[in-house]
């Protein structure tokens, strides 16, 4: 169905073209968002997907860090909240790392 509809896109699109109601460069635009739309299986992962992932994962181990100083300094000083605060964050961040790895992996697999 969803390819059905694809097609029946493309055929408008077409007709615009020949028409003169969009460019060559327009036409070519909107094909390539027409063929990689979510009903269109043709491209799983979007090319900035692998950016954002290393992002994630940068900003993951950036907040492991700042937890880990923070246990550090708050012991030092004694300051409980600061080193609970930190023991929390070195708990949370492997657990959402994990579920994360877990979500892409199903979403790869499907």
């Amino acid at each position: 169905m969803a390819n059905a509809l694809n097609i029946s896109s493309e055929e408008e699109l077409l007709q615009l073209r020949e028409e003169g109601k969009i460019s060559e460069q327009e036409y070519a635009e909107l094909l390539g968002t027409i063929r990689r739309s979510p009903g269109n299986q043709a491209s799983k992962e979007l090319p900035a997907e692998p950016q954002f992932q290393a992002f994630r994962k940068r900003i993951l181990v950036g907040g492991f860090i700042i937890c880990l100083l923070g246990v550090i300094f708050g012991l030092i000083l004694d300051l409980p909240l600061v080193w609970g605060l930190g023991f929390l964050g070195i708990i949370v961040i492997p657990l959402k790392s994990r579920i994360n790895n877990k979500l892409r992996q199903q979403k790869q697999d499907s």
